[in-house]
This record gives structure tokens, C-alpha cells and sequence, in this order.
């Protein structure tokens, strides 16, 4: 039987239709290859992208005989960028719109020197100082007024929209909030307002209470698949305690310590996805509270990782209703076992 399931934090409505599980070429075939020719991203191919903005080694440890320490990740402008830094053009209000020049800050971030199609390939060590810069290039971008809010996120596979294999991320800086973000902290506030209690907390507590939709968890982190998934084996991982901002300077933002776990847990959430679904592609991204010094008590950061297993096709398009073939306490279920 289908379901018409809304999620609380986006506001989206879901449905969860598990009887087109079975309908031909449900699931997208879309091999992860290399394209035969030198990557950009590998170590000694420097010179090919935009100067290092920001460079994570290992320290002495790996400095051998009079030479530097290789590095380990490595953050370099866009090449190709969707904003441009700096690129403030008149605004211009036509009939029924407005036109601006796309400002911002578009990054990537390298998350180690050898060439390697997947997180789940990284030590831990890479691991730990990929999210790191993640939470680094955030903060550094904070610091500048004109910027309110940075986006990390993944794209994996083609059909996820990645153009290299080599594991790397982005992140865009804009000056103003995305309109998710705003409807998600929107959402949070009015909760907390009406029961004086933060909504992502307790989605977490009623998560781990029911058990059904739980698909690892770590001393400080959990990962579930949301009661309204969007897609099949949709996973969000939150941290178990407080903590609005995911870049220095907010509440509880997290700890060099957990940011290694952090790596850890997710490479291991990947490598069961890898493993069940047949190394599909996949988008993640990371939510947190926006640049301003607003206090967002009543908001949680955390990752949303989704696989590219099927088709968003016109009913999707039109009504911005998805359409989930696996419900979210199956797909858990599968991931767990």
C-alpha cells in the first residue's frame, strides 16, 4: 500500500510506493570509469588547477630526508564556477523577476593525493583532515560579512552529476540563505517555539527509541533513514549532542576528535552502501546554521547522503512530490544487515 508520508524539518510531502519497486528499469545502471587520461586532482598535477587555497599534510611525520611532507588534502578555487568571487553587477528588476550577478565563492576540495574513486579508499588520517577542511574553509569564509551561508556537498558518479572520478567536494559561499536552509530553520524555530524543545532532537530520541529506521550509530554520531525519504536509502547522520554550527565560532561546534570518528563513520556508511547497492552514485551534503550571529539554538547540523538509484520524472517535476519505491524502514533494514 502507498503512503503519503511529510517530513517535518523540509516540509516536503513523500510518497512511498513500494510496488513500483518491481516496474522495469526502475534502478539507473551507471558505472563509475575513469576516462583515460591524466587526472588533474593526483599529486604532481598541481599546475593544472587554480593555486592551493588552503594545503593539509600530515605533518613531520611524513617529512623525509630534507623534504616537505606530501600532501594529504588540498583546497583549490573552481575552475569551472557556478559564482565568481566579487562579482557584483548592478540588480536589474524586470517585469516579473530580478537579475543579479551570481556572487560567491565556489572551492574544491581534494581529499587525497592518489587517485582514488572513493571515500570508502582513504585513511583515516585523510578522512579526519577532509572534514576538517570542511569545517576550516566554512569558518574562514564566516569571517567575511558579505558571505551568509556555505554549502558542502558531494556529487559521486556521473549520474550524480560528478565530471572527475577522483574523490573530491565542493563548496559554494553565498550571500544570502538558500531557500531549503530557510524553510528547514524556519520549521525549527516555530517547533521550538510552540513545545520549547529542538525538532532534530527530537526526531534523533524518537529514532533511537523505535530502532526501525536506525542504520549505525557511533558514541557520537547516528545515521537513520528519514521517515519521509525522499529517495531510496536516503540517510541523514546527526550528532548526538547540540550543535547548531558545523564551522568555529557557534555553539558546540564539533571537536578535532570527533571529526576524525566522523570520517570514520561515514566512510563505513558509504562502504555498506557500496556494498548493498552495488557502488551507486550518490550526492551528500552538509546542513548547518547560516553565517550571522543570530542564535539558532533550535537547530542541529548534519549530513544528508542520498544514492542515485531512480528517476525523478515528470510527476516529481511537477508537484515537487518524490516518489520513494523503498520505504525508509526497508532500506534501513537492508543497510544494517
Amino acid at each position: 500500500m502507498s503512503e503519503l508520508r511529510q517530513d517535518p524539518v523540509s516540509q516536503r510531502w513523500v510518497i512511498i510506493a513500494q510496488e513500483r519497486d518491481s516496474r522495469p528499469d526502475e534502478y539507473v545502471s551507471t558505472p563509475n570509469r575513469r576516462v583515460a587520461e591524466a587526472c588533474p586532482f593526483c599529486a604532481g598535477n598541481e599546475i593544472v588547477t587554480p593555486e592551493a587555497v588552503a594545503v593539509y599534510t600530515m605533518g613531520d611525520a611524513l617529512a623525509h630526508a630534507g623534504q616537505p611532507p606530501t600532501w594529504q588534502v588540498r583546497v583549490v578555487p573552481n575552475k569551472y564556477p557556478a559564482v565568481r568571487h566579487n562579482a557584483n553587477g548592478p540588480v536589474r528588476n524586470e517585469l516579473f523577476g530580478t537579475r543579479v550577478s551570481a556572487n560567491g565563492v565556489h572551492e574544491v576540495i581534494i581529499e587525497c593525493p592518489q587517485h582514488a574513486a572513493s571515500l570508502t579508499e582513504l585513511s583515516d588520517d585523510q578522512l579526519r583532515l577532509t572534514w576538517t577542511a570542511y569545517r576550516d574553509r566554512l569558518s574562514e569564509h564566516a569571517r567575511d560579512a558579505q558571505w551568509k551561508y556555505g554549502q558542502i556537498f558531494k556529487n559521486v558518479g556521473s549520474a550524480a552529476g560528478a565530471s572527475i572520478e577522483h574523490t573530491h567536494s565542493q563548496l559554494i559561499v553565498l550571500p544570502h540563505v538558500p531557500s531549503d536552509i530557510a524553510t528547514e530553520l524556519a520549521s525549527c524555530r516555530a517547533y521550538h517555539e510552540a513545545r520549547g524543545r529542538m525538532l532534530l532532537a527530537d526526531i534523533l530520541a524518537q529514532e533511537l527509541a523505535a530502532g526501525e529506521r536506525i542504520v549505525a550509530e557511533s558514541d557520537n554520531f547516528v545515521a537513520f533513514c528519514p521517515f519521509a525519504s525522499r529517495f531510496s536509502y536516503e540517510t541523514w547522520i546527526l550528532p548526538r549532542r547540540h550543535s547548531a554550527y558545523f564551522q568555529r565560532g557557534g555553539d558546540g561546534s564539533p571537536t578535532d576528535v570527533e571529526l576524525g570518528e566522523l570520517g570514520r563513520f561515514v566512510q563505513k556508511l558509504l562502504a555498506r552502501m557500496e556494498a548493498v547497492l552495488n557502488r551507486p552514485a550518490y550526492n551528500f551534503f552538509l546542513h548547518t546554521a547560516p553565517f550571522d550571529s543570530a542564535p539558532y539554538h533550535y537547530y542541529h547540523w548534519h549530513v544528508e547522503v542520498f544514492p542515485r538509484l531512480t528517476k525523478a520524472a515528470g510527476f516529481e517535476w511537477g508537484t515537487g512530490y518524490f516518489i520513494n519505491p523503498v520505504s525508509p524502514e526497508e532500506a534501513a533494514k537492508t543497510l544494517r544487515g
